[in-house]
This record gives structure tokens, sequence and C-alpha cells, in this order.
């Protein structure tokens, strides 16, 4: 159900014209009707041709232009009035400007109240327009003289809008509904209720929503144009009466959109355009508003680059929603004045964009969502699954690597690739006795998820993954000719008897005892005691030798030990399951399966 908006001078005629078509009064407000000025945005609907269509009604003065930006930004067709007794006045080039920089690209002109003007002014308000709309959207739109008065033209603007509406086509769906709240109200045993236009999806009763900001909310009614309905498709003006939420938390500018779709953000990357007949600048010390949607607020500019290819980064005072693609006017609040539109091409930007970043993002904003997803992950490098879906509006990147809940573009995952690579390089040079890099400090260095550690590697034909670490292709830890000697000296020590001397007795450095530990050519006791397998060996072999039950003191004659050597052997030994300990005695058991005096497990 598409959405024909209004849009010119104040008191040009646009809320009669809407009556005359329509029947209805769209001026909602008892000082709208005494004064004959609309304030704020009216509604009302009608067939024209076989499209059942809705009107949103802007008001034209200048104070009040706040809520004509809130009206516009949902719309399929224009309907711009000009009266013919009056030519074009200031808020027509305003509304035409916001009409031009928000891209609506199908519009009927109406040149109203023929009935007051004789010919020759008709006419020269008619060329007047013509003059003013050259170069911009509207330049190849029909106009229409008409009088609301006496009916003149109303069947010429009917079919003209019927034109324009099939041109325009059926409003996009994307499964993915959201709609901008322009009121909000309550109804008594009811509950609230809140107003604005369906774009992007269909909303259903039951359906949850979230409102962005503030809380999760549930669809308990539906209607279009005063009639209930289970489903409403995009493009529709919808009341909605929501179950979680109360009515503040429901102002005008509160967007609503699926759970999780939308991400809150306080900078965006947006490109920006300029009226015809402007100065095509921004300046980074102006105060501007942005209006997205229907919200209004306070934001500074960063520019980036000026001229047709303009862009800037805009910051806002807090939070707002928006995804790749949406548009919006920026307003000077100084001047007053409309001064640029933009379209946000990214919604959470991580660092200063280049040119390039820009151009990539701008090239794919008009595309589907899966091009605009690519563009984002070619800009980001690597990017939040999650965070894609929301910028792009649910694209998928076509030419990422996903690894995990990351997307990553390929040049960014070799570049990785190479980093890790030179990370294990590193390692093996600093621990040459160390089997390789430890996965848990690639992903601290790298600063990524341990599941892309595990993808590079797999990428690779230089890197193996070998349990907790990587280590390159072929890489054996050795002993280097002083560290050999240490060893020779060592085992020479240990091997002369059981009670050998302490570990740190030994003179082996660090790393070489772990390697020696790691490669099975010692077993650690604890702390301060090793031994070599092949004593170890001697010790689980005389164990079937013991009584059925003993206590330390047996078993350290048995073995020739002191006390100090037996204590920790035997604890050893329960750890490995070749004894059991009861009280202050013990029982030999079969380790892991065997039985008394097979080989020690390693």
């Amino acid at each position: 159900m598409p959405i024909i908006g209004t849009a010119g001078h104040v008191d040009h005629g646009k809320s009669t014209q809407v009556q005359a078509l329509t029947g209805r009064d769209p001026d909602r407000w008892t000082e709208e009707k005494e004064r004959g000025l609309t304030i704020d945005l009216g509604f009302a609907w009608a067939h024209i041709g076989e499209n059942a269509v809705g009107f949103v009604d802007v008001p034209g003065h200048e104070r009040f232009i706040k809520n004509m930006l809130a009206g516009v930004g949902g719309i399929d067709v224009a309907l711009f009035v000009v009266a013919a007794d009056e030519g074009w006045m200031p808020q027509s080039e305003e509304h035409l400007a916001v009409l031009d920089l928000l891209g609506v690209t199908h519009g009927v002109i109406a040149v109203t109240r023929v009935d007051l003007a004789d010919p020759d002014l008709v006419e020269l308000s008619r060329i007047d327009v013509e003059e003013h709309i050259a170069g911009t959207v509207a330049e190849s739109w029909p106009v229409v003289e008409v009088s609301a008065v006496t009916g003149q033209g109303i069947d010429d603007l009917v079919e003209a809008l019927g034109a324009a509406l099939a041109a325009a086509g059926p409003p996009a769906d994307t499964g993915r509904p959201r709609m901008w709240i322009d009121r909000a109200f309550g109804i008594a045993g009811a509950g609230v209720v809140a107003t604005g236009t369906l774009v992007d999806g269909s909303l259903s009763i039951g359906d949850r929503l979230q409102c962005f900001p503030g809380p999760e909310v549930r669809v308990r009614g539906l209607q279009s144009h005063e009639v209930d309905r289970h489903t409403i498709n995009p493009g529709s003006r919808t009341a909605v009466n929501l179950v979680g939420a109360d009515q503040r938390e429901l102002e005008r500018g509160t967007l609503l959109a699926q759970p999780g779709e939308m991400a809150m953000t306080e900078r965006f990357l947006a490109q920006l355009s300029f009226p015809p007949r402007s100065s095509g600048e921004v300046t980074d010390r102006g105060a501007y508003h942005v209006h997205l949607g229907t919200a209004t607020f306070s934001v500074r500019i960063r520019t980036l680059a000026s001229g047709d290819a303009a862009s800037g980064l805009i910051t806002a005072t807090s939070p707002v929603p928006v995804m790749m693609g949406d548009s919006f006017i920026l307003r000077d609040t100084g001047r007053r004045s409309v001064i640029a539109g933009g379209t946000v091409l990214d919604p959470s930007p991580t660092r200063k964009p280049t040119p390039t970043d820009i151009a990539t993002l701008a090239d794919a904003v008009d595309r589907g969502p899966d091009q605009r997803a690519q563009a984002l992950v070619t800009v980001h490098g690597s990017i939040d699954a999650v965070a894609v879906g929301r910028s792009s509006g649910g694209g998928s990147p076509t030419g990422a690597i996903t690894v995990g809940a990351q997307h990553l573009s390929p040049e960014v995952f070799e570049c990785r690739g190479r980093d890790l690579r030179s990370a294990v390089d590193e390692y093996h040079g600093r621990y040459p006795l160390r089997p390789g890099l430890p996965k848990s400090e690639a992903t601290s260095r790298l600063r990524v998820e341990a599941d892309l550690v595990t993808a590079l590697v797999g990428a690779r034909d230089d890197l193996v993954e070998d349990g907790p670490v990587v280590h390159r292709v072929g890489f054996t830890p050795s002993l280097g000719p002083a560290d050999r000697a240490a060893w020779e000296a060592a085992r020479a020590l240990l091997s002369a008897d059981l009670a050998v001397p302490r570990a740190s007795d030994l003179g082996l450095p660090t790393e070489v005892e772990h390697a020696l530990i790691r490669n099975g050519d010692l077993v650690r006791i604890d702390d301060d005691l090793v031994l070599l397998a092949d004593q170890i060996e001697t010790i689980t072999a005389g164990l079937k030798a013991l009584p059925d039950v003993f206590t330390v003191a047996v078993f350290r004659d048995h073995y020739g030990l002191s006390r100090r050597h037996a204590v920790p052997i035997l604890e050893w030994l329960d750890a490995e399951g070749w004894t059991r300990r009861s009280g202050d005695e013990r029982s030999v058991s079969s380790p892991r399966g065997g039985s008394a005096g097979d080989a020690p497990p390693r």
C-alpha cells in the first residue's frame, strides 16, 4: 500500500487537495482547523486507480519544518503543491530541496487555486514552476492545474498520481520490518498505540519488536486505514497496539524493528549531497540537526571530502539506529535551513575511512544487502557477522572468509596468516626446545579467536597445528652442543643411584629440563625431583616384590631410599595409579588397566 506525501509552501492548498482526493480532512488539531494552518502531520487515504493509497500531509510553514521532515521519509510519491495565485515561494524551494535530497524520484506537481487566478497568471505560475524544478528530481514530473473548489483538473491529477504510483512500483520487502513512530497515544482498555509508515517488511499480530531506543514489545493489534488487520505489508500507514511499553517510551523518533536487527551508534559515515542552487559546502564548525525517519538529533560533522563526492563522519549526541543506505536531511540550526542530504555508508566505522573505502561503500550502497555486506567486509577487513547483518539490512558477504562469528576479507585473512607464521618463527627462535607457539599465546598476540588460528593454519602449507601448539612444518626441537653436554652430565649424576640429587643441583637449564620431560627422557616427580625414565621402570618393576600392604618405611627400605626421596616417589606412584593409599598404608594396583610391573605410563 504506497504512500503519497504532500510538499509545498504554507497555505498553498496541500490539506485542501488531500481532502479533495480522499474526502477526509487531514488536519487533526483544533488549532489547525481554527487557524486554517497545518501544524503537524495529517493522514488520510483513498483509492487511486486500483491502489489503496495512504496520504501523509505535512505542514508548509517554516516554523514547522521539523514536522514536515518527519513526514516525508517514507513516501513513495510526492504531491508537490504550488498556488497559482502566489507562485513559487521560499518553502516551495526548501520542500523541493528535501525531496531532491531524499531521492523521491516519483511525483506530481499540482498548480492549485487556479480558480483564484486569471489564465495569464496561471501560465506565469506554471512557467515559474518549470524554471525552479529544472535540474532537480522533479524536472520530469507532470504539472497539473487544479482547483479543489471547482473540481477543475482533479481527474487529471488522479490520473497523474496513478501513473506515478505505477512507475514507483511496489514497496520493497526485505523481510526486516521497520517503522519510525510519528505519534503514539493511549486508548482506554487497549493500551498504547503507535503509528507510522511500515517499510522493509510485514508485521503480524504476535510479532515481537524492539524499540530503538527502548524495551522489547509485542504486537497485540494492527490497523491500517482504520481497518483491523492480522498482517500488514510494507509501504502501509500502520497503527500498532503494543504490549510492553508505555506512551513515554514510544515518542516520535523511536524506531520499531525486529529484536537484534538494528545497532545503536553514535558515529556513522555518510555520503553528502547538496541542493542544486546551494553553496555545496558543510563546515565542521556548524550547528546541525539530522532528520532521519521521524527522528531529529543534534550532530557534529567532520568533513572528509567536498564537491560531488562529499562525505563526512557524523557524530550524534546520543546513540541512534541507522543502517547502510538510510537517507537523512541535514539542517543548519543557525541559518534554519536545509543545507544537505545524506546517505549512510557505514553505521559503525572503526577508523578514519580512506577515499578508497568511501568509494567502495558508495558503489555498493544502492545495491542489494549482500553487496552492501561485502563492501563492509572489504572496508573493515574483519567484522562481526552479526554487525554485518545489522548494518547491511540482512546481507551475507559473498567474497568473505567466514570463521566462527567473523567475516574476513581474503586480503586480511592472508595478512593474518603471515602474521601467525612470523609469530611462530619468532617463537621457534626464542624457544628452540619447545614444540611450538601455544595457540593461547597466538590468539593473544594476534588478537583473534582460537578458531581463526585453526583456520589460518589449515589454509597454509608451512604451518602445523599439533595439539595445543602451532609449529613450522618439519620443525623438531633439538639440543645444541652446550645443552647436550649439560644433559650428559646430569644423566651421569642421576644414573648413579635412585637417591638422586635435587633437580636444582643438576645444572640443567630450565628450558632443557622442560624439553627432556616433554620428550620422556626425564620424569618429574615433584618440583625439585626428577628421575630418568629407566629409573622409573626399575621402581615400577620392583613393586611386585613388595608386600600386599606396605608403609613408607617398607618402601624406603625396599629401594634403599631416604624418606626425602621415598615420600614424593610414592605420591607420584599414587597419582599415576601404580599404588593405592589408605591412611598410612599402601597397596600395589594395576595402572591404567595393566598389571604391576608393566612399563610405566608416559
